[in-house]
């Protein structure tokens, strides 16, 4: 229906929807009428947020979705609090952001998805500042936190067109039904959002909150055939063989380097399946994407960038973006997301090799081993090579000698009994194809690893 959100807000996507077309899946189907209808009944209290600078706040991914129909195109701004913020976060990010009101949902279950409880807050000064800078009727701006994977949390100001400036409506038919895994108040969860409702395709809501198997249950019980996640919650998925069941069409993974391993597993077990490894990030929006199965990226991407974005790798083998349709900045406005020529530097390190580009990791992710710098992804899909290892988790440890050792977790695949010889494969498999510096010192099973609300392989020790 739409290629893009440039000249509308989600009030107007949802409008040119047909009425009976079904948009939602929760425990029944929701139609586009609906959900206009929900927005009318509510219109008088949504009003009273207009040219407001908002936060919303609801564990309860359904009513974050319909609040963002309802905030969006009224409120000046909008800030998204992902459900698993501590509070003192919430506090921080609501006086950074400058919202002077913050929208949660009832503490208890509701049949009203637009259901909202206002609480008004002392507004922070910086995107006060720059809230008043925009004339009243413009676009809302979305403020998303970053992951804080490797570093502190930073807050992003974009715009609906700088969300959505790469999603396209399927021409699958019939269409998809997409599963939703993530937040909807991280970047991954908004772009599975938006690439479902601008297209008119249902969307499959699950309880981020629930265990994977019960999630996935959700999603079979629901019809799902497309599918965003990390290569670990894939991972996780194969392991347990918590997704088998569901008719895929489509798969996406994101968030973190999709290796060769785990694009061939997906193949294995979901042949009919279209496969596709995003590159993107909250600050520069979705830069790419790759569909030849193949890990990496075409090195001629830097000469024909795809949809509208320039790519270029500088002397130090970092990944740079340059979107086509900019706008969207940091907060705080201390620090400029981009260079003066409007390129943004992702923080991730490539190699060419032969026709393509490799991800070696993130550059402040490194671990520095007596002056050798070590990326644990690489050293992870060693890992993974070994038959018996389902998932693997490198970290440094801290060493009085050589600052810092590498440490790798790994899980086994089922079946495997004799964890002994599972770490002595690793270790024999590492030291045959890692330098000395690369090759962990210390190989401990576990039965799982822990991941983060992003669906990222968590690195840091609890």
């Amino acid at each position: 229906m739409y290629g893009s959100a440039e000249a509308a807000c989600l009030h107007a996507i949802l409008a040119a929807h047909d009425d009976d077309q079904p948009l939602w899946v929760i425990e029944r189907e929701l139609t586009a009428g609906d959900l206009k209808r929900g927005l009318a009944a509510h219109a008088g209290e949504i009003a009273t947020l207009a040219d407001r600078n908002v936060a919303v706040s609801t564990r309860e991914m359904p009513q974050l979705a319909a609040l963002l129909l309802a905030l969006d195109g009224a409120c000046r701004s909008l800030l998204l609090l992902p459900a698993d913020l501590p509070a003192e976060r919430v506090a921080e990010f609501t006086h950074r952001a400058g919202a002077d009101v913050l929208v949660t949902g009832p503490a208890h279950a509701t049949d009203d998805l637009f259901a909202m409880i206002l609480q008004p807050v002392d507004p922070g000064q910086p995107q006060a500042a720059e809230a008043a800078a925009h004339a009243a009727g413009t676009a809302t701006r979305w403020i998303i936190p970053t992951s804080g994977t490797t570093g502190a949390p930073r807050l992003v100001s974009h715009t609906l067109a700088t969300l959505t400036r790469t999603v396209r409506p399927s021409a699958d038919a019939p269409r998809p039904r997409w599963g939703l895994l993530y937040d909807l108040a991280r970047f991954a969860g908004l772009q599975v959002f938006f690439q479902s409702f601008l297209s008119g395709a249902p969307l499959i809501f699950t309880d981020p909150g629930r265990p994977l198997p019960e999630q996935m249950a959700a999603l079979a019980a629901g019809g799902c055939t497309a599918l965003s996640a990390t290569p670990t919650l894939w991972r996780k998925m194969l392991m347990s063989g918590a997704g088998s069941g569901l008719p895929l069409r489509q798969i996406t993974l994101g968030g973190e380097i999709a290796d060769a391993a785990i694009l061939a597993a997906l193949v294995r077990a979901y042949p009919n399946a279209r496969i596709t490894h995003i590159y993107a990030s909250t600050e520069a929006g979705v830069g790419f994407s790759v569909r030849d199965g193949r890990e990496g990226f075409p090195a001629d991407y830097l000469a024909r960038p795809p949809r509208g974005i320039e790519i270029a790798v500088d002397a130090d083998g970092t990944l740079l973006l340059r979107p086509t349709t900019g706008g969207q900045r940091f907060v705080d406005g201390a620090t400029a997301l981009s260079d003066p020529r409007g390129w943004i530097n992702t923080g991730d390190l490539v190699r060419r090799a032969g026709d393509r580009y490799l991800f070696l990791g993130r550059a402040n992710g490194a671990i520095n081993v007596g002056g050798n710098k070590v990326f644990p992804e690489e050293v992870e899909q060693i890992i993974c090579q070994v038959d018996g290892v389902a998932l693997a988790l490198v970290r440094a440890r801290r060493s009085s000698i050589t600052g810092a050792l590498v440490e790798a977790v790994v899980v086994p695949a089922a079946g495997v009994t004799d964890r002994k010889a599972l770490v002595r494969a690793v270790q024999a498999h590492c030291r045959a194809h890692l330098p000395a510096f690369k090759t962990p010192a210390i190989v401990t099973v576990s039965d799982s690893l822990e991941t983060a609300a992003t669906g990222k392989i968590m690195r840091q020790k609890p």
